[in-house]
């Protein structure tokens, strides 16, 4: 029995971005994780004295022990299949997908994949992290939020 609410009932399929080093060739490496909370909400911003309004995906993840900081992870080099991590820049889809990302590939891309499922069923481009994991906490979650 896990001590998160019950509307923390979504699946999510993440895909970290990994750039080689020496070649600086991309890749994506996907991992799906369940029972996590999804929302979509407004924030408003103030901009040179201009409110604008945004639209902003929130999603909390459940403390997981393959869970890595992102210098952690990038230091297991090719091993990295039974872990994931969270970044910015990496991207989060509501839901399971199987997808593939090339960024070599036309109809391919990251910008592709988040254009499709932005408009099927929820994706978004990770734009800050917060790991509220830290003891004393109830519910110990990694918040992403993207737009």
């Amino acid at each position: 029995m896990n001590s998160y609410p019950q509307w923390w009932n979504q699946t999510v399929t993440i895909y970290n971005r990994i750039e080689d080093p020496q070649t600086k060739r991309i890749r994506w490496h996907r991992t799906v994780l369940h029972e996590c909370f999804w929302r979509y909400t407004e924030a408003k911003f103030v901009v040179n004295g201009t409110v604008v309004n945004a639209n902003v995906t929130v999603c909390r993840i459940p403390k997981q022990d393959n869970y890595l900081e992102r210098y952690l992870w990038e230091q297991l080099g090719d091993d990295i299949s039974n872990y994931f991590t969270l970044s910015i820049g990496d991207m989060i889809v509501k839901g399971e997908v199987g997808d593939e990302i090339d960024e070599y590939t036309s109809g391919k891309r990251s910008t592709d994949f988040l254009t499709k499922y932005k408009k099927l069923q929820g994706c978004t481009l990770i734009s800050s992290v917060s790991d509220n994991t830290d003891g004393g906490r109830g519910a110990e979650h990694y918040l992403v939020k993207g737009n």
